[in-house]
Order: C-alpha cells, then sequence, then structure tokens
C-alpha cells in the first residue's frame, strides 16, 4: 500500500463545499454557545472545538481520497507547520520546570486543540479558496446575529439601569468586554471584502452587519479594538485603492465603508452622553486620547509586562512551566495589587510566552507571527494572481487584529480568537500555487496524518472535558459564596469527593483545596481544614488567604499566639491587603504590640494613601492603651497627609472630646469646679452637641449650686437622642425645684419617673403631692 500513487487529477481536493461551509458555520456557533453551568465560557468553547476537531478528523479518514495530496508536502515542508509544532513541544516540556504541572496540562491542552483545528482548516482550506465570498457571508452573518444580539440586550437594560452599568455589560457570551470587543473586530476584515465585492442584497446586509459591529465595538470603549479597527480599515482602503484606478466608482466604495462607521461613531458619542462616566465613557476620541503611559490601565499594563520580564529573567532558559504565570507571577505583585486582586496573565501572550516557556520559545512563537506578516505582504505587492492577493489581505487584516490583541490582552487561550489565530495559519498555508511533484505523493502519508489528528482531538476531547468539570466545580463554589456565607450547597467532603484532576486552582488562582478548607472550617471540622490548607499551600502559598484562614482557626480554637502569627504572615505576604491589614493591626492590638501596629501601618500607609490606613491604625492603637497625646500626634500627621478627611478629623475630635470630657470629670469628681469647666468647655467647642458632655456640664453647675446654668445644659442635652434612663430628667427637676418653679419640676420628676429612674417616684411624693 506504501506504493500506491496518483495522477495529477487526483491532487485537486475534491472535499464537498458544503463541508466546508458547515464546518465554518459551526465553528462561529462559538459565539453562541451558552454559559449555562461553567464558571468560564472558554472551557465549554474548547471542549466544543475539540470535539468538532475530532468529528472532521473522522470524516477525513474514511474520506481521505477526497484529500488534495499537495497537502501533506505542503505541510511538511511549511515553516508554520515545523515552528508551530515546536513551538507546542517547548511548551509541553516546560513541565519539568513547572510547580504546578496540573496547569501545563490544561493549558497545553488548549494549545493542542487550537494545532489541530489549525491542520484541520489547512485540510479543508486546500484549493477551496474560491469559496473565500461564501465564507465570508457566513461569517458576516455571524457578526450581524453577534453585534446585533449584544446591542439588542443594551437597548433594552438601559431603560431598567444606567448607561453607564449597561454598556459595561456589553459582554455577549465572553464574560469580557475587551474579548467581546477583539472577536468582533477580528470579523471586521471578511466583512470590508465582502461589501467590496457583493451587489445588491448580500451587500446591503453585510453593510448592515458592518454598522452593528462598528457601533458594537465603539460603545465597549475597548481601546487596542478601537486602534485595530482603525489599522484595518486604513490598510484595506489603502489596498482597495492600490489595486484599483482611483475614480469615482473606487472613491464612492471607499466611501461606503466609512460612512457606516460615521453613524455608528456618532451614535456611541450620543449614548456617552447620557453616561455620567467621565472615564471610560465620554467619547470615542476620548478613549483614543487615552492610549498613553500615564493611564492607570495603561500603568497596570506595564507593571504586568515588567513583572514578566523579571520573572523570565529569573527562568531565562525553561521558564517556570506553561500557564504558571497566574500563580507565579503573584510574589512580584504583592507591593502593587490591592487585596485579592492578581493579575493572572500580563496582558501580553508574547510576554507570557516568555515568562512561562523560556527566550528560545518566545522568539519562536514571535517568528510564527513575523513570517506570516512577510510571506502575506509579499503576496500582496507582487503576486499577479488576484485571488492570491485577495487572500493575503485577508490574511494580514486578521493577523493585524490578533497581533494587536496579542500585544495588550490575552486571546491566547480565548477560543473565540483561536478560531481566526487557526484560520490566519491555515490561510497562508493553503494560499499558495506551488504543486509538487506527484511521484513523491503517497496516500499512506495522508492516513498517517488523519490517524494522528483523530487520536489527538479524542484525547484533547476526553482532557478537555475533565477541565470543563472542574469548571462547573468553581461555579458551584462561586455561587455558595462560602468566603462570606456560613454554609453553601456544597460540603468540604462533596469537595474533595469531585477534586479536580486539573487545573487544580480557579480561574482566580485559588486552590480548591482552599476552598475545601473554608468549608471545613464553616463545618466547624478543624483538622480537616487544616489538612486541606497544608495541600493548597503547596499548590498556591502566595496570596495569604490560607494563613488568614488559619488565623481564624485559631482564634476558635482560642489559640491567641498562634492566630498572631498566621495574621502577621497573611498580612506580610499581601502587605496591600486592607482585610488582612485590619486584622493583624487588630491581632497586635491583643497583644498590646504597638510597635507592631506602626510598623505595619507604615508598610500598608506607604502603599495605599487612604483614610483607612490610618483610622485602622489608630483604632487599634487606642485598644492597645497607646498614650493619647501620641495617639493625637499620630492622627495629625495622617491630617497632613491627608488634609480635612471627614473621617480622620472626626477620629480626632472623638479622641479629644473623651479626653477632655474624662479630665473635666476627674476635676469634677474632686469638686475643681473652674478645672473642671474649664475641660468641659474645650470638649464643647469640638461637638456641641454630645449628649453626654452636655449632661456633664449640667452637672458641674449642679454640684456648684448653679442651676440656673445646670438647667440650661440639661434642657439642651435631652433635645438630642442616648439620654434614656431617666437621670437628666430628675436633675432638670431638682433644678427647677431649687429655683422654687414646683410645676415644671413636678413635670420632669414625671418624665424621669416614665423612664423608670428609681428616684422620681419618691421626689414625687415628696414635693408633688
Amino acid at each position: 500500500m506504501n506504493n500506491i500513487r496518483t495522477n495529477t487529477n487526483d491532487r485537486i481536493s475534491i472535499i464537498p463545499e458544503y463541508i466546508v461551509l458547515i464546518f465554518i458555520a459551526l465553528l462561529l456557533l462559538i459565539d453562541f454557545i451558552p454559559n449555562t453551568s461553567g464558571a468560564l465560557i472558554a472551557n465549554i468553547q474548547f471542549l466544543y472545538l475539540s470535539v468538532l476537531n475530532f468529528a472532521i478528523g473522522i470524516y477525513f479518514y474514511r474520506n481521505s481520497k477526497l484529500i488534495s495530496l499537495n497537502i501533506i508536502p505542503t505541510l511538511k515542508r511549511s515553516y508554520i507547520v515545523l515552528g508551530y509544532l515546536l513551538f507546542l513541544i517547548i511548551c509541553g516540556f516546560s513541565v519539568f520546570v513547572a510547580r504546578n504541572t496540573s496547569l501545563v496540562i490544561t493549558r497545553i491542552t488548549e494549545l493542542i486543540i487550537v494545532f489541530c483545528l489549525f491542520l484541520n482548516l489547512s485540510i479543508l482550506l486546500k484549493d477551496k479558496l474560491d469559496l473565500l465570498y461564501k465564507i465570508i457571508f457566513i461569517v458576516a452573518i455571524g457578526a450581524f446575529f453577534q453585534s446585533g444580539l449584544v446591542l439588542f440586550k443594551f437597548s433594552q437594560i438601559a431603560r431598567y439601569i444606567s448607561i453607564e452599568e449597561a454598556l459595561r455589560n456589553m459582554t455577549g457570551n465572553t464574560g469580557n468586554i475587551n474579548i467581546f470587543a477583539a472577536s468582533l473586530t477580528i470579523k471586521i476584515p471578511f466583512l470590508l471584502l465582502g461589501i467590496t465585492h457583493f451587489s445588491g442584497i448580500k451587500k446591503n446586509f453585510i453593510l448592515l452587519a458592518f454598522f452593528f459591529a462598528g457601533l458594537a465595538v465603539f460603545l465597549t470603549g475597548a481601546r487596542t479594538s478601537l486602534l485595530n479597527l482603525l489599522l484595518i480599515i486604513a490598510v484595506y482602503v489603502f489596498y482597495y485603492l492600490k489595486i484599483n484606478t482611483f475614480n469615482k466608482s473606487s472613491f464612492l466604495k471607499v466611501l461606503v465603508l466609512i460612512i457606516p462607521l460615521i453613524f455608528a461613531l456618532f451614535i456611541s458619542n450620543r449614548s456617552f452622553e447620557k453616561s455620567k462616566n467621565n472615564e471610560r465613557y465620554v467619547s470615542v476620541e476620548n478613549r483614543f486620547s487615552q492610549i498613553n503611559t500615564t493611564d492607570a490601565s495603561a500603568k497596570a499594563r506595564l507593571t504586568y509586562w515588567g513583572n514578566a520580564l523579571k520573572i523570565s529573567n529569573a527562568n531565562p532558559l525553561l521558564g517556570i512551566g506553561l500557564g504558571n504565570y497566574r500563580i507565579e507571577s503573584i510574589p512580584y505583585e504583592k507591593t502593587t495589587e490591592n487585596d485579592f486582586t492578581v493579575s493572572l496573565d500580563p496582558h501580553n501572550d508574547f510576554l507570557e510566552i516568555l515568562a512561562e516557556t523560556g527566550i528560545i520559545n518566545a522568539l519562536l512563537y514571535l517568528s510564527l507571527f513575523v513570517f506570516i506578516l512577510f510571506i502575506n505582504i509579499k503576496r500582496v505587492l507582487k503576486s499577479t494572481d488576484t485571488n492570491i492577493q485577495t487572500v493575503a489581505i485577508l490574511t494580514l487584516m486578521l493577523l493585524i487584529v490578533y497581533g494587536g490583541d496579542a500585544f495588550f490582552n490575552f486571546p491566547m487561550y480565548r477560543p473565540t480568537m483561536q478560531i481566526f489565530f487557526s484560520l490566519i495559519l491555515a490561510l497562508t498555508i493553503a494560499n499558495s500555487s506551488r504543486v509538487f511533484d506527484q511521484d513523491n505523493i503517497v496516500i499512506f502519508d495522508t492516513k498517517k496524518l488523519l490517524s494522528v489528528l483523530v487520536v489527538l482531538s479524542f484525547i484533547t476531547s476526553y482532557s478537555a472535558f475533565i477541565i470543563y468539570k472542574a469548571s462547573n466545580l468553581e461555579a458551584e463554589i462561586i455561587r455558595d459564596d462560602i468566603n462570606t456565607n456560613l454554609k453553601g450547597a456544597l460540603t468540604g467532603e462533596e469537595i474533595l469527593d469531585r477534586m479536580p484532576k486539573y487545573p487544580n486552582v480557579f480561574l482566580t488562582s485559588e486552590s480548591f483545596y482552599e476552598y475545601a478548607g473554608i468549608y471545613f472550617i464553616r463545618e466547624k471540622n478543624y483538622n480537616k481544614a487544616l489538612s486541606c490548607f497544608s495541600k493548597a499551600s503547596k499548590i498556591n502559598p502566595y496570596s495569604g488567604r490560607i494563613n488568614f484562614y488559619k488565623h481564624i482557626i485559631s482564634k476558635e480554637k482560642g489559640d491567641l499566639d498562634s492566630a498572631y502569627v498566621y495574621s502577621k504572615e497573611a498580612f506580610y505576604l499581601r502587605p496591600r491587603n486592607l482585610l488582612f491589614f485590619k486584622y493583624a493591626t487588630n491581632m497586635a492590638a491583643i497583644n498590646k504590640d504597638t510597635v507592631e501596629i506602626l510598623k505595619e501601618h507604615r508598610i500598608f500607609s506607604g502603599y495605599r494613601k487612604t483614610p483607612e490606613a490610618w483610622i485602622v491604625s489608630a483604632t487599634e492603637l487606642q485598644k492597645a492603651n497607646f498614650n493619647q497625646k501620641n495617639l493625637i500626634h499620630f492622627v495629625d500627621q495622617g491630617l497632613k497627609e491627608i488634609p480635612n478627611d471627614s473621617t480622620l478629623l472626626k477620629f480626632k475630635n472623638d479622641i479629644l472630646v473623651k479626653r477632655y470630657t474624662y479630665e473635666g470629670q476627674v476635676f469634677l469628681s474632686q469638686s475643681k469646679f473652674d478645672k473642671s469647666l474649664e475641660s468641659f468647655e474645650k470638649a464643647l467647642k469640638i461637638n456641641p452637641k454630645d449628649v453626654y458632655l452636655l449632661q456633664s456640664i449640667g452637672l458641674n453647675y449642679y454640684y456648684s449650686k448653679k442651676y440656673t446654668q445646670a438647667l440650661g445644659y440639661f434642657l439642651d442635652a435631652i433635645k438630642y437622642p442616648g439620654l434614656n434612663n431617666g437621670l437628666t430628667e430628675f436633675y432638670i427637676g431638682t433644678c427647677y425645684l431649687n429655683i422654687n418653679d414646683r410645676e415644671n419640676a413636678c413635670k420632669y420628676f414625671n418624665l424621669s419617673k416614665a423612664k423608670n429612674f428609681a428616684g422620681a417616684q419618691q421626689q414625687l411624693i415628696k414635693d408633688c403631692k
């Protein structure tokens, strides 16, 4: 069988057109798969892609005679295939350096799914690029419904919630506004070709789809997609004018491309005007003006990029392991990220590959983009075949969108983007007129390739299903919100029984064992909780959460010394975490450790210039019996850093009022009425509505037998809430009695009695018969 050869006529692919078009349509359905149970839509999407790979692989194997015999030598001699295959092999080898092999298996599964999809598309599209405009129309249908459904939902929910909130909900089924914008933008090159090719109803339909897509992208305010949109419009207009004589007809066709975007821009800005947001949703033009290094989002990206480079410098050859950036980046972010926020990825696929798999693999991955860029530019500029030029310009525009998104975001593990990455690779391979010698082509080579593809697709489908099940468990745990709730639908034992093989962490990097431990804490099973935390700390020891929950367990057990140690460990792992800061300083206060409170304050306030940094510390210093004079000086330092902060001012005033009131009461007990009054009046200047202070001044005058003055303060005191025991009314009655106003005296004795003050009844019997 190895010697079976074909004649020249068998070289061309005779796969039925409908198979190609149905497969493309099925791929585009990925944007409409509902996320009914999983925590991340990408997991079910990868499973869907892998099953499609398996199905088309079976079809190819059973109908191998329909496949172009040119495809095997084309793939064998393609730098794209060899480069991508070598890239995957190095990614796989990173398992030997990875601390978390679970994440390597997860990510390599997803990358192999994309690789298989690329090969399947290459086989499908070889000698089938005459179907390009039918494919374009299918993509246009997908873009129309994807953008149309989101715009319709926006118009509906904007009636009931704010425009700003409605805009932030423009995520489609991607779960992320930037991913949604990118998934639409990458379809626009197809629409541009369709508009200039078709006429009549088809052209009008694609124009409408283009308008909807452009409007949706503008409304998202996603800067990378906005920039990519402008670039591909400019590239295509330049290309179109280059290949067509610049005349009225070509000018009108170019104008047709621009007018829908102008209308979309106008409508977007009108919508933004109704939003009260002064940052993202001011205008489309404003979003472009924010593309600079001083913008908060840009600063964050630069920080993430810097961390990725630091990780790479520490692990230059093989990196830290594919997928492991999600965990191993956390220590690098302890001084830049607040609370429990982690970056999860560096918002740059090239740097992520650099950090995770080493510099050689990063250069290899980058070279794929460079190679595709140059080969398609060459075809656009030098090919005399207009069909080859058309496919090449489409591939270039797709590369611009995907490459731009890869530089600023993370499309590598987003199936809605990976479909088009596979298509970029496949179009570059299929768009070649090179014909190989038929004597070197054997059918058995095709069978071998197809059998490998089928086996790989079966394995990745099984693996993707495991990942999908883990995602479902993650979603159930998230719904339980066991971090704050005392009980959930699940139990600790159920989590252990359903513990995923991989991935072993949430999308947010926490271990499944960590959550099992939290469930056991809620169930008061502390030994099981500690056992789970021990396993979790080997997976992700960087977040401080495990230490925090160990502190909770120690407090529950009454072991305050251990609780103090664990609270400090949590804080020093994440010194920008407000929750950890509060608990650590509270434990320090319990231990009267004012030095530790001041130390933790210096660290936290050095990172976060917020009133809480001072309020929390001052409160705990007060609990630890910190010297009042020093405490006021401490608060004054906070007011210098955050001038006129109302919370800090109130805190300082409360301290001073309590201090002066206490001094006054001490002097009053010593019958030093003048000094007592002096202290009370200092407090009164700060808070003239403090009922206890007003009562204390009244007592000062009462005991110095100045009943008229005392009466005024007592009467002021009862105007405000807080004095409910009837004592003040009793003193008012006594004051009236001493100034010979028996009627009012009896009135207030009765009020005092109504509040169950013990002495009121006796006074009523004596003086109010």
